[in-house]
């Protein structure tokens, strides 16, 4: 069972990640899904089929044995109280459960493909003022991530990653508070994120205590 727990866990919030390493078959017995929840697993494409039971596996150890809806904007949400995120990356399955409003991402440490996209993500005057070239990749992956969180925290609103989502100078220390911002043409709110290596991943999550 490639169960990785407790990447974080509060009094709010909960982060799991499920490594599926398993078979499909394996990852069956061990769910024991329902026949409505077996019938969605078949349509879906091998890829997607094993992100699903990964989370399967997730919520089950989560102790929810909840269904998953999805809003217009293909924003997850719980028929319960506490908010939820989804993230995959490989094999890899997250989901992040909170009583606040939350964002998570998991990214592969892949540096090519980080420096390739930069100039879609780090704002010229801002960020990549301050990011140390030492650890730029680093920096790189940790910043798309909280940026992937305040998209997802926005509810998926196609805003533009440069001009409407900002991150605060940080230190790379895993799990220290990182501050960053959504602002638009009349405002601007602050939100609070957070990263951890898990194996060869960077996974972040960002809260809205408001």
């Amino acid at each position: 069972m490639p169960l990785i727990d407790s990447l974080h866990k509060d009094n709010f919030t909960r982060i799991i990640c499920w490594k599926t390493e398993e078979s499909d078959e394996e990852l069956l017995d061990f769910l024991q899904l329902s026949p409505y929840r077996i019938m969605k697993y078949l349509t879906l494409t091998p890829k997607q089929a094993k992100e699903y039971l990964g989370l399967r596996a997730c919520l089950k150890v989560l102790n929810l044995d909840l269904e998953i809806y999805y809003d217009s904007k293909g924003k997850p949400y719980l028929p319960a109280t506490n908010q939820i995120s989804i993230t995959h990356s490989y094999n890899m399955v997250c989901v992040g459960l909170s009583e606040f409003n939350i964002g998570i991402d998991i990214e592969k440490n892949r540096p090519s493909k980080i420096f390739n996209i930069k100039e879609k993500f780090i704002r010229e005057q801002d960020e990549a003022i301050w990011i140390p070239k030492e650890n730029e990749s680093e920096y790189l992956h940790v910043i798309w991530g909280i940026k992937e969180g305040l998209y997802k925290l926005n509810g998926g609103n196609i805003w533009n990653f440069l001009h409407h989502y900002r991150v605060e100078p940080f230190e790379l220390v895993e799990k220290a508070t990182i501050k960053c911002w959504i602002s638009d043409e009349t405002q601007s709110r602050k939100y609070f994120a957070h990263y951890t290596k898990v194996e060869d991943y960077f996974l972040v999550w960002v809260l809205d205590y408001e």
